[in-house]
C-alpha cells in the first residue's frame, strides 16, 4: 500500500518460482526488515495462517544489499516463495462474502498470536497511532493537502479528525486493543486458493489498533453497497477465534473513517503514480460524504 517496494517474479527451471521484493531506499531499515521476517517466521511456525516464506541468500542472510549501475543508492532485497491464488473480487458477492468471513478468521488468528507472543513487543517496527496515521506526524502525508477539497469539505474532515482523536483517546491502547498488526489486510493483499486465504505483503506491519486491520479490509470500498455485509462477514469469521466486545464493534466506523483519511493522504502524496490517477477520481468527495454520515452518528 505504501509503495515502499517493488516486486519481481523470478522464474527458475529447477526450483519453485519466487518473488523478489526490493524496498525503496530509506523506507525501512535493515532491522525493520529483519523484524518483519522474524514475525513471518513466527507465524509459519506457530499458527496455521499461510504466509510467504522468506528465502535465505547464499550467505545465509534474508536481507540482501543490492547495487545498481544506474544509481549510487543501495537497495535492500528479500526473496519470498511464490504463492499461487487469486485476489478476491468484491463484484462477486457470494464469493467475496465467504472470503471476508475467512479473512476475519485469519485476522483473528494473527491477533491472538501477537497478543500472546512475548517476542512481538521486541520487534523494531513503527507505531501507527492517530498522529502517525492522520495526525501531526502522518507517515503517508497530510490529508489536508488533497486536491479538490472545498472549504466546506475541509471543515467537515477537520471536525471528523477531532472526533476520531477524542474517541480513540477514550478507546485506549490496552494490550487487548493495540499491538502488532499487518496494517494493510485488504483484498489486494490476499490470495485465495481452494478454501484457504493466504496473506501477503507485510511491508506496512507495525504496532497499531487491532481494529485497524478491520478497517484496512474495506480500503477503497468503504462506500460500496456491499461493504456493511462484508463487515458482518468479517466479524462472523473473527468471532470464531477471538471476541469482539460491543464497545469495540461500535468503534468500527471510527477506524474505517480514520483509514479513509489515511488513504486520502496516501493518494495525495503519491499523486504521480499511475494507479493513483484512477483511484483518486471522486475520492475526496466520497470521503467528505462518508465523514458527514459518521458525524451524524458520533459527533
Amino acid at each position: 500500500m505504501c509503495m515502499g517496494f517493488h516486486r519481481f517474479l523470478l522464474y527458475n527451471t529447477s526450483k519453485e518460482n519466487a518473488v523478489l521484493r526490493i524496498s525503496r531506499p530509506g523506507y525501512h531499515t535493515t532491522d525493520e526488515l529483519q523484524a518483519e521476517i522474524q514475525w513471518l517466521e513466527e507465524i509459519r511456525n506457530s499458527t496455521e495462517v499461510r504466509v510467504a516464506a522468506p528465502i535465505r541468500g547464499k550467505d545465509g542472510a534474508f536481507v540482501q544489499t543490492l547495487h545498481s549501475d544506474l544509481s549510487e543508492m543501495l537497495y535492500a532485497g528479500v526473496l519470498y516463495e511464490f504463492l499461487e491464488g487469486e485476489t478476491p473480487d468484491e463484484n462477486r458477492k457470494e464469493e467475496v462474502l465467504r472470503d471476508f468471513e475467512r479473512l476475519g478468521e485469519v485476522t483473528a488468528c494473527l491477533h491472538r498470536h501477537t497478543r500472546t507472543w512475548e517476542g512481538a513487543g521486541k520487534l523494531r517496527r513503527g507505531v501507527m497511532d492517530f498522529d502517525a496515521l492522520i495526525g501531526d506526524h502522518p507517515l503517508w502525508g497530510r490529508w489536508q493537502d488533497a486536491e479538490n477539497l472545498s472549504k466546506d469539505g475541509m471543515m467537515i474532515l477537520s471536525r471528523t479528525s477531532d472526533v476520531i482523536r477524542a474517541r480513540l483517546d477514550r478507546f485506549g491502547k490496552s494490550r487487548r486493543r493495540f499491538g502488532l498488526i499487518h496494517a494493510d489486510l485488504r483484498l489486494a493483499n490476499l490470495l485465495v486458493r481452494d478454501d484457504e486465504v493466504q496473506v501477503i505483503d507485510f511491508d506496512d506491519c507495525g504496532f497499531g489498533w487491532y481494529l485497524h486491520d478491520m478497517a484496512s479490509a474495506v480500503s477503497f470500498i468503504e462506500d460500496k453497497p456491499i461493504t456493511p455485509s462484508l463487515i458482518d462477514a468479517w466479524l462472523a469469521g473473527y468471532r470464531r477465534v477471538e471476541t469482539v466486545s460491543e464497545e469495540e464493534e461500535r468503534e468500527i466506523p471510527t477506524f474505517i473513517i480514520q483509514r479513509r483519511l489515511q488513504l486520502l493522504a496516501w493518494l495525495t502524496s503519491h499523486a504521480d503514480s499511475d494507479p493513483v490517477q484512477e483511484l483518486k477520481i471522486g475520492f475526496a468527495d466520497g470521503t467528505v460524504a462518508l465523514a458527514e454520515t459518521y458525524l451524524k452518528q458520533f459527533a
